[in-house]
């Protein structure tokens, strides 16, 4: 069903009930919650602040090659690259940031902005109008995929007792995860439900070294699910800061007042968002052991070849001719958006937009200011590139190992700083190695606290990836028994990493589905699109990701991207905490969008033609369909499914109470309403 399908599929359901329920008492006042986002870092290869993985890709004008470019016509990433100590690299999510690791990078940069869209259907397959079909990674097909994996899946189900039948025991598993970096959580959390769980990991299963940056409230989320301790927290978080600045400006320079006053720019500080900075490797590792001392197995350096999947028999994975195959239930693709299931299913699809990110984690900064991070910040107008566009470059900065509880200014000189830009996949786009050498040109004017980033910093990793992000966002399953689930599905923002954060905000609504899906056997591919559902505030953010990139070929005003920005975050500032906290942490909701669109348009009333200008008419009327569902969704939430829950519960056809479970939870987290606002917190 298209996402369009979806939503209006959901708001009719709304609709029917409010009419069958006329006269109904009336709900319970509605108390909106909601998680948000944790970025952290992002290295080669990878992609999020919080752990998770992208499939970078670039063709560069540069001499990549090390082999072949003498010392004199090294660039200066190239140079600072292979400086960089080799100790603590790990595999998969952010783990390596290497030279070569660039090069790699770059390569499929290239292949994602060379690659043209084409029309494919997957589930016919075969070649279609000349096209190929894809790489063959997840078959239902028994002529295809691996054939020991396809006779073990069928020999279990034959030997099996009435008894083993009855109990669901089938199978090795109820439960794989393809992936473990981030998938341990999720398989932990399904393991405090009773779940019998396999992790397959490609590499060694641990965190890296660079802290991830995350807020309180999503550790404590994952806390009050059991799959973190308050142990771990203690153990694991290394960095904490009072504050973090978000400010859009037209140069380097102090100001003060909005944008209308000073015509340079607005910034502020907001507290308890993304200031934590916490051990990947400590908080894996704990979860890891618990996991397995509860009985859960692990597979370390266990590639996967492939999925087999039937409707009646449940899923095998190909983990090739030297491991036996290893069966399941339900296969969960936690690979991040460079996993190769959802490659195959976006098989002739080029993404809708794309965040590319570089920087590094150094020390060598100024100790006493080091107390506070950025997680939004311009300092400069739109640059232009010449034929490879026009690009807003922004900052992000986050203090490393300062300590807790207050610790006194000099306590780290060491910080993670990054510069990324939202654009579109064209093929004159640039590389990143050319986003590489204009974020060491511009640090010093970000950082003044040092000079040449090639002699003051002790540079410790460097960063570079990209993320594609696509509008049919979260993706729905394309075969029964296998779900994507976090940067897989590309359920984060797309102003976002994704990663940690983006996983977190769902883990308890995602283990929950899961669990119902395995207890009342809906694992169809059907079943399983309702825990991926349509959620009309991650559509509406494809609006901002608009606003803040400039199309290949469009010219606009270099100041644009600022002064929009500028003007929106004071408005939301002067709105107070709970709107601009939501909006940080990836959480859109009506009643700060409204509130903050109406503001903005009251201030600067003159710049609303440009903006219609900038994203286009179409745009802008998909937009506001999005807002019209949020609008829906929030009323649903806070008055249907108060009196709808307890119906639900009393269902008798399992399929059907799971689907409308599904559905109540799309309103509550497609409207924003799973977060708890800040005024809330204190009552």
């Amino acid at each position: 069903m298209t996402i369009q399908g979806r939503s209006n599929y959901a708001a009719a359901v709304a609709i029917l009930f409010l009419v069958a329920t006329a006269g109904a008492p009336a709900a319970n006042a509605f108390v909106p919650r909601v998680l948000q986002r944790a970025p952290q870092s992002i290295p080669i290869g990878t992609g999020t602040r919080t752990g998770q993985d992208s499939n970078a890709v670039s063709a560069s004008n540069f001499a990549l090659d090390a082999t072949t470019v003498t010392e004199d016509k090294k660039t200066r990433t190239q140079r600072i690259m292979e400086k960089t100590p080799l100790e603590g690299q790990t595999g998969g999510a952010g783990g390596v940031s290497t030279w070569d690791a660039l090069v790699r990078t770059e390569a499929n940069w290239r292949k994602v902005r060379d690659l043209k869209a084409f029309p494919y259907d997957i589930e016919l397959g075969g070649i279609q109008n000349g096209i190929p079909p894809p790489f063959t990674f997840v078959t239902s097909h028994e002529a295809e995929g691996n054939k020991l994996a396809w006779d073990v899946l069928k020999n279990q189900n034959e030997q099996a007792s009435i008894i083993q039948q009855q109990c669901n025991t089938v199978l090795d598993y109820d439960i794989i995860v393809c992936g473990g970096t981030l998938g341990i959580f999720i398989a932990h959390a399904l393991q405090l439900k009773g779940h019998k769980v396999c992790v397959v990991e490609g590499g060694k299963l641990q965190g890296r070294e660079q802290e991830w940056n995350i807020s309180m409230d999503e550790l404590m989320e994952l806390v009050e699910l059991g799959v973190l301790t308050r142990n771990d927290l203690e153990e694991a978080i290394k960095t904490e800061f009072p504050v973090c600045r978000s400010g859009f400006k037209n140069e380097e320079t102090p100001t003060s007042g909005g944008y209308s006053e000073n015509g340079i720019g607005y910034e502020c500080d907001t507290a308890d968002v993304l200031n934590l900075g916490i051990s990947p490797k400590i908080l894996i590792e704990n979860v890891k052991q618990r996991f397995l001392a509860e009985g859960g197995v692990v597979k370390e350096s266990t590639p996967i070849k492939g999925v087999v999947t039937s409707d009646s028999l449940g899923a095998a994975l190909d983990l090739g001719d030297a491991t036996d195959p290893i069966t399941a239930r339900l296969v969960l693709d936690c690979m991040g958006n460079a996993s190769p299931i959802s490659r195959q299913q976006r098989y002739g699809k080029t993404p809708d937009g794309v965040c590319c990110v570089v920087g590094s984690c150094a020390g060598g900064y100024d100790k006493e200011t080091n107390l506070k991070g950025d997680i939004i910040y311009t300092n400069s107008e739109i640059q232009d590139k010449g034929k490879e566009g026009m690009l807003q470059y922004f900052w992000e900065a986050f203090p490393v190992n300062i300590g807790r509880n207050g610790n006194e200014p000099g306590s780290s000189d060491v910080k993670t700083t990054y510069m990324f830009t939202y654009l579109d996949a064209s093929s004159g786009r640039p590389d990143l190695l050319t986003l590489m050498e204009d974020y060491w040109n511009l640090l010093p004017t970000y950082q003044p606290s040092i000079t040449d980033p090639e002699t003051d910093l002790d540079i410790k990793r460097v960063l570079a990836a990209f993320f594609p992000t696509y509008r049919d966002s979260p993706l729905q399953p394309g075969w029964d028994r296998v779900l994507a689930v976090g940067d897989a599905s590309g359920i984060q923002s797309p102003l976002s990493f994704g990663g940690f954060g983006a996983l977190s905000r769902h883990m308890g609504r995602i283990s929950g589905a899961i669990s119902d899906a395995l207890k009342d056997d809906c694992l169809s591919k059907d079943d399983l699109a309702t825990v991926n559902p349509y959620t009309p505030n991650l559509s509406a953010a494809w609006m901002f990701q608009k606003a803040m990139s400039v199309r290949l070929g469009q010219k606009v005003d270099s100041k644009f991207v600022n002064r929009l920005l500028a003007t929106n975050f004071e408005v939301m500032e002067d709105m107070g905490i709970d709107t601009i906290k939501p909006f940080l942490q990836d959480v859109v909701r009506v009643d700060g969008l409204v509130g903050s669109l109406a503001g903005s348009f009251k201030a600067d009333p003159f710049f609303m033609p440009a903006i219609v200008s900038h994203v286009g008419i179409p745009t802008l009327v998909e937009w506001l369909g999005h807002v019209g569902n949020m609008c829906i969704y929030t009323v649903c939430d806070s008055i249907i499914s108060p009196v709808m829950a307890p119906i639900v519960e009393k269902m008798e056809d399992k399929q059907e109470r799971f689907k409308m479970r599904r559905l109540m939870e799309a309103w509550k987290f497609g409207s924003g309403g799973d977060y708890i606002l800040p005024r809330d917190k204190l009552q």
